[in-house]
């Protein structure tokens, strides 16, 4: 499968250098950069059958040997609770909508946050400032 929007980054988005610092988180952002561009795909959890936001955050974090739970509102109940304003990259947010918790992603550091976003865009890291209502962090990677 080749990428159909490989340049899906808010202009000028270069990988943190913080989130560089560490040899595993630097290897999990790079692992889930690689998938920049695939489509969203309800269900889908592999670069076979494509991304949907949970089944990105799922497979990303499984070849590093990790298993977590399927589904956004199940993966907010995987690693430890981390407070906003203390994330880190690698960090899986869960984001609510409404009074549940319906989307999740990987947070990489300054700000952004990679994802399996919507039918319409695929795989792309967007700006956490452009999200609305709250979101549930958890921290993974120890």
């Amino acid at each position: 499968y080749i990428p159909k929007y490989i340049t899906n980054r808010p202009e000028g988005y270069e990988i943190p250098p913080s989130a560089m610092e560490d040899e595993t988180f630097a290897a999990l952002i790079t692992e889930a950069e690689k998938y920049l561009g695939y489509p969203y795909v309800w269900g889908g959890s592999s670069p076979q059958t494509s991304f949907d936001c949970s089944g990105f955050v799922y497979y990303v974090y499984q070849q590093f040997g990790y298993e977590l739970n399927r589904t956004a509102a199940d993966q907010a109940a995987n690693g430890v609770h981390v407070e906003p304003d203390e994330l880190e990259p690698g960090d899986v947010l869960c984001f609510y909508k409404g009074s549940y918790i319906g989307h999740s992603g990987i947070y990489i550091g300054d700000g952004s946050y990679v994802h399996s976003q919507d039918s319409a865009t695929g795989v792309v890291v967007s700006p956490l400032s452009e999200r609305t209502g709250g979101f549930e962090a958890r921290r993974i990677l120890q």
